[in-house]
């Protein structure tokens, strides 16, 4: 399982994409579309989870990996994987039936969710407001600080290119987290390093722990 491959590793936390299938049930999916990697086609919320299970070998369920993270002691981002607008609607009423399972499991103090629909994240502090959270940025913006405080929001994800050592400092001193998101390139890590990030997300956390602690 890449889960405790991620662990075996030394990964601090373990990032999956969460979605909703048809008849309601959170799972763990990374792509957005299922006609990349199955024969099925559409989203995963066109569809029910024994039709999903029959196509995705080994596909488990969000209440499966909280299970197997409380038991793990693991850490996790869930990303609300989306098309905004398209699929807002569906993630509002993913948010709605997560935050009990997560609550459930014990692994409320040990996962953010983040994404890039605001509408959605606001709406999970509605339900939850101790429930951290974390902001996918696309862009520069004009305060960072200020849209983190707005948002209320814990985790700020960006590209590297569009951040500064300025920005990175004035966000770490009012007490955020800077992710890096998702990096395969050593340039990138040296990048990212540099900058001073707080933390980002790897496919190789044993190299990369081996390589920059």
């Amino acid at each position: 399982m890449a889960m405790e491959e991620g662990l075996r590793q030394g990964a601090d936390y373990l990032e999956i994409d969460i979605q909703l299938t048809k008849d309601s049930i959170p799972v763990v999916y990374h792509d957005v579309r299922l006609e990349k990697r199955t024969a099925l086609t559409g989203y995963v919320h066109e569809h029910t989870l024994e039709e999903l299970q029959a196509a995705v070998p080994g596909l488990c369920t969000l209440a499966e990996a909280m299970e197997w993270g409380c038991s793990h002691d693991a850490y996790f981002g869930l990303e609300l994987k989306t098309v905004p607008l398209r699929m807002q609607a569906v993630n509002l009423k993913l948010v709605e039936l997560m935050l009990p399972v997560i609550k459930q499991s014990g692994m409320s103090g040990q996962v953010f969710l983040f994404g890039q629909d605001y509408q959605v994240l606001s709406r999970v502090k509605q339900l939850s407001p101790g429930t951290e959270t974390g902001l996918i940025v696309p862009f520069v913006p004009e305060d960072p600080v200020a849209l983190m405080r707005s948002m209320d929001a814990l985790v700020y994800l960006s590209y590297v290119y569009n951040m500064t050592p300025e920005i990175i400092r004035r966000l770490k001193e009012n007490g955020y987290y800077v992710s890096g998101a998702i990096l395969r390139e050593e340039q990138w890590e040296q990048a990212a390093m540099e900058l001073g990030v707080t933390m980002f997300e790897s496919d190789e956390p044993g190299r990369v722990i081996k390589k920059w602690r």
